[in-house]
């Protein structure tokens, strides 16, 4: 007798779900307006039939000579835009673009610029967009306290944001190599949000691994990808510098009507789009500045001489090593910002001076470089926030130094952390590896003082924690003696004053 096979009734799966239910993965009923999941988390409902493809978005060129760059768009492409998409988009234009900002120069870029030109771009729409949602993020997750639907809510802001940034770097690989003049300001303009999202996001993984050990999947903070990533606004503005236009006809001046960027519907989105800073944020919390600050002005001199001898004895040991070489690179780099940060010197005074009167404008590009072709407020704006030209606030002297290094450094530190962190032990590491990390944990004392900066807040720390938590108190110790490492005493006192500020705050609630 022949078996018998029952027909298996087919499973049907529905698509028709809410986006928060998709983006977590969880069954959705499907109810309407708002299904029971998103009441229940008092999350924004939305459905969405079918997933548009990029052209069915309403971001189509503006015209046959554009139309080799999929991401131009007409200015009226708000109206294709989801009301998620425009909640973020005003949260942006309302809230992030005023936290980042130092000066009116910034804000004009941040509040206007970009998001003129995002409204003719959908990369640059993305990126705004990433931003603003790892802001919300940000913003729940310093609240006083923390509960389980605030962490339901970020997570699903982060996967927005995740979503958002990999289709912005998607789309900025694919149009690159066939770059036009057309897209010079947004392709330009996408580079310092792409390190804005790329610090913030990371920001946000440490306060999440800081206040719970159930850190979701997918969440955990990676290891120094971020260091190599920031360089990105660098390396796009200076590649720029570099590259000729040989269709290049002329550039608009300064003060030209062609260099402002192009008009949007930003008054449907906030009747008052341009309006003041709300907190200018320098770099270090007002604790930090109060008390740690000082104690870093007062040891870290006698810290870097001491780095210096040893780095000496190293070269010595090892005369023609390249690797020495980018490191040497790496600590004039570390001493000179050291200078400019608690103006150790008479000629970092004077710099600090002549910064607190004006603003240094950068030079004018070389005529036949795509540079000459970039707006003149865009042009401004980076050439300061890469520090092309030096500017005050303390967030990007020291972050300069990822700039300003060789990019082989930043390589060698990369991966001599990483081995560091794998093998847990010094003996894994090559004399020049040694070297490396050290500069870089020194450096890494400085990045602390950014505590105030929402988007980097405690990266500083934390990395600096995982590399004392392996090396300890006496870190590479070859010319310290019996002497604490200085990162690691700088370490521990951050921590100490970090313990001593809480317990007055609970005090003081």
């Amino acid at each position: 007798m022949e078996p018998e096979y029952r027909t298996r009734r087919p499973h049907k799966k529905s698509r028709n779900g809410c986006q928060p239910c998709k983006q977590r993965r969880k069954k959705c009923d499907e109810l309407k307006p708002r299904c029971t999941r998103c009441v229940d988390r008092d999350l924004n409902c939305q459905y969405q039939s079918r997933r548009q493809r990029p052209e069915e978005e309403g971001w189509r060129p503006v015209s046959p000579s554009q139309s080799r760059s999929p991401s131009i768009i007409p200015v009226h492409g708000i109206d294709s835009m989801t009301p998620d998409e425009l909640e973020l988009l005003r949260h942006y234009l309302t809230h992030t673009s005023r936290i980042i900002p130092y000066d009116g120069d910034d804000l004009y870029a941040l509040q206007e610029g970009f998001p003129s030109l995002a409204f003719r771009c959908r990369t640059l729409m993305n990126s705004i967009l990433a931003l603003a949602a790892v802001c919300k993020c940000h913003d729940i997750m310093t609240q006083p306290t923390i509960n389980e639907k605030h962490r339901e809510q970020a997570q699903a802001l982060l996967l927005v944001a995740e979503d958002r940034h990999k289709e912005s770097l998607r789309r900025t690989q694919y149009e690159i190599p066939n770059l036009h003049r057309e897209c010079y300001d947004a392709t330009l303009a996408n580079a310092p949000l792409m390190v804005l999202y790329i610090l913030a996001n990371h920001s946000i993984r440490i306060q999440w691994a800081e206040i719970t050990a159930d850190v979701p999947a997918g969440f955990v903070p990676t290891q120094l990808q971020w260091v190599l990533l920031i360089r990105a606004a660098h390396l796009a503005y200076s590649g720029m510098l570099s590259d000729i236009d040989l269709g290049l006809e002329s550039y608009p001046e300064p003060h030209s009507p062609a260099s402002n960027p192009p008009v949007s519907p930003l008054d449907q989105l906030s009747p008052d789009p341009v309006n003041h800073i709300i907190s200018p944020e320098d770099g270090p919390t007002k604790h930090t500045r109060e008390l740690f600050l000082p104690i870093l002005a007062a040891t870290s001199r006698g810290a870097l001489t001491s780095l210096r001898t040893k780095a000496e004895a190293r070269r010595t040991e090892m005369p023609a090593h390249p690797e020495i070489a980018f490191s040497f690179v790496a600590l004039g780099t570390l001493e000179d910002i050291a200078d400019e940060v608690f103006k150790t010197n008479s000629h970092a005074i004077d710099l600090k001076l002549s910064l607190e009167r004006a603003h240094s404008s950068p030079t004018t590009p070389p005529p036949q470089s795509r540079l000459s072709c970039v707006s003149p407020w865009l042009r401004n704006y980076l050439a300061r926030v890469t520090m092309a030209t030096p500017t005050r606030p303390f967030r990007r002297t020291i972050t300069a130094f990822v700039n300003r290094v060789p990019a082989e450094y930043l390589t060698l530190v990369q991966s001599s952390v990483e081995l560091l962190s794998e093998s847990r032990g010094i003996e894994s590491l090559t004399t020049p590896q040694r070297l490396a990390v050290d500069i870089f944990a020194h450096w890494l004392v400085l990045v602390m003082l950014l505590d105030g900066v929402w988007w980097i807040g405690g990266i500083g720390a934390w990395e600096l924690g995982r590399i004392v938590n392996t090396l300890g108190d006496k870190g590479f110790g070859e010319a310290e003696g019996k002497t604490t490492w200085w990162p690691a005493s700088m370490y521990s006192i951050n921590v100490e004053l970090k313990k001593q500020m809480a317990t007055e705050h609970q005090h003081g609630s």
